[in-house]
């Protein structure tokens, strides 16, 4: 049976990396804490290489992408089938993981109980690996590492028991390609993940591209925009400052044929004065 472990091993011990990036950079993700509780080194390699990625895709698809398409597009254009259709075939592709290890889990539990052994016998070391899940299909993944330990233990007890076959080199066969196929199937969720990731990923990088475009369009419409408005105002100041100029100009010669009349006028006088004294 199990052997008890309270022991929690702290993600920067398990994990690939030592600390996972992916909630360093984007601190404002709400994740919620936990821990999976697995006792085969295969199962931990595979989790410490594909739950990083997977916790950065599917939050990717489920949340950070409708954050970008919501911020660059208005409602009526907002690609928010892409969105759907993804997160629809990986939970889809999640549900088949699920119903795999489910029927391997039940088929070697029967193949147990047909041998006369129960699987509370099965003696197992396990540990509670900690864990940070952001979205629901992170959630799932872990659950079905969960399922593929319990299976990979199974299968080990089994060829313990030597009831995979009655031959030890096809026994050993049998446990090698199984464990082979779960470790696929474990890594074909990554690759799933990576795959829709990708596609939602050029959608919005496609999306944020034309918004990019569309803004700088904008701007240079903007700057010509001004750059007529400031020839208006050049072109109203200078036709203002001629006005004014002509203004100046026309009330200066008519000062001076003023004074030219004022001088003729005296002159004039002068001259009758004259005329007048001879």
């Amino acid at each position: 049976m199990n052997r008890p472990n309270p022991q929690l091993i702290r993600m920067k011990k398990w994990m690939r990396k030592s600390t996972i990036n992916f909630l360093e950079r984007n601190k404002d993700v709400i994740a919620a804490p936990g821990f999976v509780p697995l006792c085969n080194k295969m199962i931990v390699d595979v989790m410490s290489t594909g739950f990083e990625v997977v916790a950065r895709d599917t939050h990717f698809i489920t949340c950070r992408a409708r954050q970008i398409l919501t911020e660059n597009l208005t409602g009526d254009i907002f690609q928010e089938d892409d969105l759907l259709k993804a997160e629809k075939e990986l939970h889809a592709h999640l549900e088949s993981i699920h119903e795999y290890f489910d029927t391997r889990i039940t088929q070697a539990e029967q193949k147990l109980e047909a041998a006369g052994f129960g699987p509370n016998e099965i003696q197992k070391l396990v540990a509670n690996y900690e864990t940070i899940t952001v979205t629901n299909q992170l959630t799932q993944y872990l659950d079905i590492l969960a399922k593929a330990d319990h299976y990979v233990t199974l299968l080990h007890y089994l060829w313990v028991t030597g009831e995979l076959s009655d031959s030890p080199d096809e026994a050993l066969r049998v446990k090698l390609n199984a464990e082979r196929e779960a470790r696929h199937h474990l890594f074909g969720i990554t690759r799933a993940s990576n795959i829709h990731y990708n596609n939602v990923r050029r959608i919005c990088n496609g999306v944020v591209e034309r918004r990019r475009a569309e803004r700088q369009a904008q701007a240079e419409r903007d700057r010509k925009r001004e750059a007529a408005r400031k020839a208006k105002q050049e072109e109203a100041e200078a036709k203002r400052q001629a006005e004014i100029t002509r203004r100046r100009e026309e009330k200066r010669q008519r000062r001076e044929s003023e004074r030219k009349q004022a001088l003729e006028v005296a002159q004039n006088d002068m001259d009758t004065l004259a005329v007048a004294n001879a």
